[in-house]
């Protein structure tokens, strides 16, 4: 037992001078080199001046070489350190992908109680909401507007610029004998999902959304959103079927941040 402890002292001791050596013969080459110069430089004061020139012409490089191999070793070691670090930085980093992958849909998604939505109640026509209402809740942080059914799924997702269209189609002027519609704001949901938007109509448009389950990643996320075009809304259920209660929601920006 006590040789094992003297075994492991020595290999401590022997492990700190390895460590402090360099340092010490460094700072001893240093103080030696600028003594030696004082030293020389005093000296040559009392010689004539031709000899202590070429004394000191002799010595005072000697003393110079050895402080500049000193100080090009320090900065060399510091400057490899630093290049060493910065390739150990690039390698460990994470790519965008990678973090998409490493990252659950639980941990960035918007917890169903915290969506501001519409939510149907039971036996009531969803076809009678009116426009007017819809604006209402646009705004605050939110771009679009959500529409839930009594059981939590989720059933339209109209976004405001789908909303501004439709008020400014209707708003435009109308052929002469055509009937008059009724204003933008008092226009019922059956109306504005009839509405056509360009090649597709708004309720065409406000069902383009994807699901995924529960246990999914950013980068599922992702992939489900791209695989329909013009998806921008992602919505995770438990197993990831469309007609499950919503758990969370994810917009485009939320998936994309990091990207």
């Amino acid at each position: 037992m006590s040789e094992e402890v003297s075994g492991r002292q020595a290999n401590v001791v022997e492990g700190w001078w390895e460590r402090n050596f360099k340092n010490h013969l460094a700072a001893l080459v240093f103080v030696c080199s600028f003594g030696g110069v004082l030293l020389t430089a005093s000296w040559t004061l009392g010689q004539s001046a031709e000899i202590g020139r070429q004394i000191f012409n002799v010595l005072a490089p000697l003393f110079g070489t050895w402080v500049g191999t000193i100080l090009a070793f320090y900065f060399s070691r510091e400057n490899f350190k630093e290049a060493n670090d910065a390739v150990s930085r690039l390698v460990d980093r994470v790519t965008p992908e990678q973090r998409l992958a490493r990252t659950p849909v639980r941990d960035v998604m918007k917890p169903r109680a915290s969506i501001k939505a519409r939510d149907l109640k039971e036996g009531e026509e969803e076809g009678k909401i009116a426009v007017r209402e819809l604006m209402k809740l646009v705004g605050e942080g939110y771009s679009r507007v959500l529409i839930f059914t009594p059981r939590g799924v989720i059933k339209y997702v109209i976004h405001e610029s789908t909303l501004n269209k439709f008020i400014a189609d209707r708003s435009a002027p109308i052929e002469a004998g055509a009937p008059l519609p009724a204003p933008p704001l008092d226009a019922s949901l059956t109306e504005l999902l009839a509405h056509r938007a360009g090649s597709q109509t708004i309720g065409e448009i406000a069902r383009r959304f994807v699901f995924v389950k529960e246990e999914a990643t950013l980068a599922d996320a992702r992939a489900a959103m791209l695989a329909v075009k013009g998806c921008e809304d992602v919505f995770v259920t438990k197993s990831g079927k469309q007609d499950e209660p919503v758990l969370g929601w994810l917009t485009n920006t939320d998936i994309t941040r990091d990207l």
